[in-house]
């Protein structure tokens, strides 16, 4: 008999853990997951550092919790794990779920010292240059389940720390009700297109993504450079999140191969999917391999033409030269050539790829979908935890 089948979505008492509720796909799929629980009878509470996205789980009535997560010191980390044990007692968490590294190991302590149900996502390769990195991130492989954020993630982790048991791949999803091309009005349109001037220009390039060096920005902009044409412009939009130093280099880097006309920095926006329907192509050309690759997902789900390396995550979500391109992971040139064939498809092209990208995405990658799997896990486990204690007594 599968017990999962008896235990009811109400009876989850979910507490997830994560360093900050800005932006990212980490902070995406708790979000989404909080909501979903709760729109299903389930409690949901999530406690960060907080976050301008923290309003997206109050406004829903989950329970939003301030707690110094963000710090990666041994001493704050104690102090976290007697803050969340405190939680799970007065909300009768019955399952924790940790993101990210610090936070993990203060729920993993907590989570054992209440004898509570432990789960993880991993949500990147993390760095494995040592043992005392490899010994931190080792955390996110206590979970009494893992759950990796693509086929990509999991082999990572098969390769790197040894393990194969308890590993469930769960990809990320798009909510088809925000990332769909007739679901944004003329005016969401108009706004967008004021902020990045698109009158200007023929061709509009977006890139979608945090400003952090591993995203590849500098590559962008080289590539732009290659291709000696006025009439396209690259629009960089994403979170500075505090690092003026990486953009001041940017924008000497900009400066220096005259393309200020050429390249905007935009902060990032509520309003992704009208962005993207200003763009002729969406790329993605991070330096490190992305562990999913959420922005070519929206992109995607938008019928955009999306560019990307070929490696990590991306290779999972683009078919080459069906709903997308893959290019040579660090090779300018390349990637610049291929801006070129994307920004030179014919009309007729273009609307193959948008049918064929709308579809996979439907079919595969809906937040819907993400959200069921990830539910059906805490059951699974739920059933688990109790057959345990039924046995152990």
């Amino acid at each position: 008999m599968n017990r999962s089948n008896k235990i009811n979505t109400k009876q989850i008492n979910l507490l997830q853990v994560l360093p900050h509720l800005n932006s990212g796909g980490m902070v995406s799929g708790a979000i989404e997951i909080a909501n979903f629980l709760k729109s299903k009878g389930g409690k949901s509470i999530v406690a960060s550092s907080g976050g301008y996205r923290e309003i997206e789980i109050k406004k829903n009535d989950c329970i939003s919790i301030n707690l110094p997560l963000d710090r990666k010191n041994p001493f704050s980390i104690y102090k976290n794990k007697k803050k969340i044990i405190n939680i799970i007692k007065k909300y009768n968490i019955n399952i924790v779920h940790a993101r990210s590294r610090a936070p993990a190991w203060s729920a993993y302590l907590a989570s054992k010292e209440s004898d509570t149900a432990f789960i993880t996502t991993f949500h990147g390769t993390y760095g494995t240059e040592n043992f005392i990195k490899k010994k931190y991130n080792s955390v996110m492989l206590k979970g009494d389940y893992v759950i990796a954020i693509s086929n990509f993630i999991r082999e990572h982790i098969e390769k790197e720390y040894k393990k194969k048991n308890n590993i469930f791949v769960v990809p990320r999803g798009v909510n088809e009700n925000f990332f769909s091309p007739d679901k944004v009005t003329s005016a969401r349109i108009i706004s967008a297109a004021k902020k990045i001037k698109t009158d200007e220009f023929k061709k509009t390039i977006l890139m979608p993504g945090r400003l952090t060096s591993w995203k590849g920005h500098e590559i962008a902009i080289r590539a732009l450079h290659l291709l000696n044409d006025n009439n396209t412009k690259l629009i960089i939009l994403g979170d500075t999140q505090s690092r003026l130093k990486y953009k001041n280099y940017l924008d000497k880097l900009v400066s220096k191969l005259n393309l200020n006309n050429r390249v905007l920095f935009l902060n990032q926006t509520r309003d992704l999917p009208s962005f993207m329907m200003l763009a002729d192509l969406v790329i993605s050309c991070s330096t490190k391999p992305e562990a999913f690759g959420r922005t070519i997902l929206e992109a995607q789900a938008m019928g955009r033409p999306v560019l990307a390396f070929n490696h990590g995550g991306s290779v999972e979500l683009i078919i080459n030269n069906n709903n997308g391109i893959l290019s040579k992971p660090m090779d300018v040139s390349e990637f610049g050539e291929n801006i070129k064939k994307a920004l030179l498809l014919s009309a007729k092209e273009r609307e193959y790829i948008s049918k064929e990208s709308i579809r996979n995405v439907r079919k595969k990658y809906l937040t819907t979908m993400m959200c069921k799997k990830t539910i059906q896990l805490y059951k699974n486990l739920l059933a688990k935890k109790i057959d345990e204690k039924n046995f152990n007594n």
